[in-house]
């Protein structure tokens, strides 16, 4: 499988006021996915975020402010990748189910990041599954 991950490029729209980024539009969706879930991340420096997967889930993450080290695990063929995100990047990453993810903050200042899942989660069904890969 080549495509296990999807960086999404977007471009912001810009004006004297400032840039506005669509991160993720209907349009977007595949049929059969859904958005339940939409939450913020603010990492400290030396924090790590994620080291884990999931069976169901389909995440997307954009990173806000500052800078995210991203390491991302295939569970079905053991492929790896690492890459840093920033708001500069101006990219979507796109998670679907079984690729592990992890998120740390190499960085000075902290990070923000946008999470939207089509899970909601649920501490007494997760479907969230530990595995430490940075």
């Amino acid at each position: 499988m080549e495509n296990w991950f999807e960086l999404i490029h977007i471009k912001p729209y810009e004006d004297i006021r400032g840039s506005l980024k669509k991160l993720l539009m209907i349009s977007q969706l595949n049929e059969d996915e859904k958005i339940e879930e939409i939450y913020v991340l603010l990492s400290n420096q030396g924090s790590v975020r994620g080291n884990h997967y999931h069976k169901e889930t389909l995440e997307y993450f954009s990173v806000i402010s500052g800078k995210a080290k991203v390491a991302l695990k295939n569970l079905e063929t053991g492929a790896f990748e690492e890459m840093i995100l920033s708001a500069s990047n101006n990219v979507i990453l796109k998670v679907p189910p079984n690729v592990v993810h992890a998120f740390k903050n190499e960085e000075e200042e902290p990070f923000i990041m946008i999470a939207i899942s089509s899970k909601e989660y649920n501490k007494d069904a997760t479907d969230t599954f530990p595995m430490t890969i940075i």
